[in-house]
């Protein structure tokens, strides 16, 4: 690499993606995980539909609205990014698209995890201390400040990504970055100074937010546990199913991101790393409304009850139809007869 400083920040970046099959197969295995994208969008947008219905009457109908919000963004963000790559084919970027990049990311990806750390904070919340729970987070808008402060903080970090790059010494007015999109490791190491703060940086708060969802779902549901087992009360039954939906939702998440992450490190397998990528990234959106939708009563009942009535307008519109032909009918034989 040319160690000459450049005096300002690059002008361009090369996305570098030889490692990733781009032949036919590549594209097929590309528009695979698109098509699953496009199918996860009208769901999840069912999923915030009901909640929005509800009136989001309960703090949780609220946050699995972000959720299925966050788990969409993610998807959609990770995707465009391959899909414009792969696809359209696009090699070269600008710098500052670069950093939009990173910014979408890393704020779709903070959110999702700081929304299902909200989740399990919530639920411990209302089972352990139910009248100061009542008192501050349904009676007096708690839930909504304590969304607002967790998307602030989403923000926030998503912002410091952006920031981060711009502290680098670059070499060069072009870069490369060995990925299909923007992540904050694969720009850092295309700087030549500067780059383990923006690693150690990038990392930490990475891991942070990942291991305070993972003690915080793992704690919880095991106090839970431990507590609602023993008692048959119609209260303790529903956390405990609360409980356990909220760790499936959790587990997708995880598995998708964070052991994926570990298989990736140990087979270095283009072809397969590359699919891995694509799953880590559609899998919440896809996994999580149907969790959601089958195990939450409030949102299952809502969707079935709009499906019935979508049934029944389909049903009537056929019937109407061939009233107003009948009822035409009779006119025109009625005039007929005065004439």
């Amino acid at each position: 690499m040319n160690e000459t400083v450049v005096g300002s920040l690059p002008l361009t970046v090369t996305l570098d993606v030889s490692d990733i099959p781009l032949g036919y197969g590549g594209r097929v295995i590309m528009w695979v995980f698109t098509f699953s994208m496009c199918i996860s969008i009208p769901l999840n947008a069912a999923i915030m539909a009901a909640c929005f219905y509800r009136g989001f009457n309960s703090p949780m109908l609220m946050y699995i609205a972000l959720s299925s919000l966050a788990d969409t963004l993610w998807g959609v963000v990770v995707i465009s990014s391959y899909f414009s790559r792969i696809i359209a084919k696009r090699k070269i970027i600008s710098f500052n698209e670069c950093l939009v990049q990173l910014f979408c990311i890393h704020c779709a990806l903070f959110h999702q995890f700081l929304t299902t750390w909200l989740m399990y904070i919530d639920r411990h919340w209302a089972i352990f201390w139910p009248y100061s729970y009542v008192a501050l987070m349904v009676n007096k808008g708690g839930a909504v400040k304590l969304v607002i402060v967790v998307l602030t903080i989403g923000l926030l970090l998503g912002v410091s990504y952006v920031v981060v790059p711009t502290t680098m010494v670059y070499c060069n007015y072009s870069v490369v970055v060995h990925d299909a999109g923007c992540v904050s490791s694969h720009v850092a190491r295309s700087a030549c100074r500067n780059v383990n703060p923006s690693l150690i940086y990038s990392l930490f708060f990475q891991y942070l937010v990942y291991g305070l969802t993972g003690f915080t779902a793992l704690y919880s549901t095991w106090c839970i546990v431990r507590k609602c087992r023993k008692s048959s009360t119609e209260a303790n039954l529903k956390a405990l199913h609360t409980c356990f939906t909220q760790l499936f939702a959790s587990l997708a998440q995880f598995i998708s991101l964070i052991v994926i992450s570990v298989l990736k490190r140990f087979l270095r397998i283009p072809t397969f790393g590359f699919i891995l990528d694509l799953l880590s990234s559609v899998t919440p959106a896809l996994v999580n409304p149907l969790i959601f939708g089958f195990r939450m009563q409030e949102i299952r009942s809502t969707i079935v009850l709009a499906f019935h009535k979508m049934q029944i307008i389909r049903h009537e519109k056929p019937f109407n139809l061939g009233v107003n032909v009948v009822t035409g009918n009779d006119n025109i034989e009625r005039k007929k007869s005065e004439n």
